[in-house]
């Protein structure tokens, strides 16, 4: 048996020398791709980290400030209102994002300006961005950090819109109008046959 001890011994050099040179990679979150996005709701917060996060290279400079940097996503369904969204982080980095319509597309409904300096949650404060949210429609944030080292952006973001009914839609609107000038009309043809026959 001790013929083996030698080639047994390589081979547990060689393993622990590969290990050391190409340490495991940590696990991608959970929305590090926008078909895996996290559904937001409006007025509560959540908590990101894209430390672990892929660079998205699709979005290289069509949505907003660093939009090829590793980000995570995030969605918000529509509900008729203007939203408001924010974010801000919790450990100084710079945080961009930028909202797209569809996933895996360039259709950027928009961003918020580029910061100069981080947007810090503990300063109370969020970089936000409105935009009108049609109702049942789904949007998409892609939130990424201004930073190339291992650290990446731990933030926190959320959303906020008007607490009354949805906005009524314009044909809506035109309908109802249409119903109610009608109706008016139809009464006061009514009003005037009748005293034109006394």
């Amino acid at each position: 048996m001790k013929m083996f001890r030698k080639p047994l011994s390589c081979l547990a050099f060689g393993v622990v020398f590969l290990s050391s040179q190409y340490p495991t990679r940590a696990a991608l979150p959970p929305n590090d791709r926008c078909v895996n996005s996290i559904t937001l709701e409006a007025f509560e917060p959540v908590d990101g980290d894209n430390t672990n996060a892929n660079y998205d290279f699709i979005n290289q400079g069509v949505c907003g400030a660093r939009s090829d940097r590793r980000a995570l996503w995030y969605e918000i369904i529509g509900s008729g209102k203007p939203v408001t969204v924010y974010v801000c982080t919790n450990n100084g980095k710079i945080t961009d994002y930028g909202v797209f319509l569809t996933c895996n597309t360039q259709l950027c409904v928009g961003a918020p300006d580029q910061l100069s300096e981080p947007s810090n949650c503990d300063d109370g404060d969020g970089h936000s961005f409105t935009f009108d949210a049609e109702l049942g429609e789904d949007y998409f944030v892609h939130v990424r950090s201004d930073t190339l080292d291992p650290e990446g952006s731990n933030f926190t973001i959320w959303y906020t819109e008007p607490t009354d009914s949805p906005t009524m839609v314009p044909d809506a609107a035109f309908s109802v109008y249409s119903m109610t000038t009608t109706f008016v009309l139809s009464v006061a043809v009514i009003f005037v046959g009748s005293w034109a026959l006394q």
